[in-house]
């Protein structure tokens, strides 16, 4: 049988008495959004409420590196989609909210996925790229970006790929 487990910010609001949810209304909205920030794949509270989860190793072999962007994308798209024919995984693998990618230099958040999609989009993010630098190994790279245009895959009249389209990493799985 399957645990669920409720998100603390779910439920942040209704621990405030009264009187301070009547007198200072956006203190429960900042407590929600905090702990939105803090229970994502991977974050602290994440890990600590699942810690059982993530000693198995089982539950954390099936996460997906990268895929292939299925169509362009321009400056002010909200929306990246998945190419399924060379990504047949679809966005498996990938946190179910508040992940982050990288394509080519840009680092891009989003709030929701479907199986083709990553929705919600926030362009020209921040984040760490990596936990190994060139010069010192010791030291991670923390990179901000802007938003870019990239270019998805393309096909021919038979339907065979013709250019593959850029490659979106997951920077979730750093942890």
């Amino acid at each position: 049988m399957t645990e669920k487990r409720i998100q603390f910010s779910n439920i942040v609001q209704n621990q405030l008495p009264a009187y301070v949810r009547e007198e200072y209304p956006l203190i429960s909205e900042f407590l929600k959004q905090y702990y939105i920030s803090q229970e994502f794949q991977g974050a602290s509270i994440d890990l600590i409420q699942n810690i059982d989860e993530y000693i198995k190793l089982n539950e954390t072999t099936n996460l997906s590196e990268s895929v292939t962007l299925g169509t362009d994308l321009g400056f002010t798209d909200d929306i990246v989609y998945v190419d399924l024919s060379s990504s047949e995984t679809g966005t498996d693998g990938f946190p179910d909210s508040y992940g982050l990618l990288q394509i080519d230099e840009e680092i891009i958040t989003y709030t929701g996925k479907t199986f083709s999609s990553f929705t919600g989009c926030i362009r020209g993010f921040c984040g760490i790229t990596t936990y190994v630098t060139e010069n010192n190994p010791e030291q991670l790279t923390f990179s901000t970006s802007s938003a870019e245009e990239h270019f998805g895959s393309s096909y021919d009249s038979s339907g065979q790929i013709s250019v593959s389209g850029a490659k979106i990493k997951n920077l979730s799985i750093l942890f």
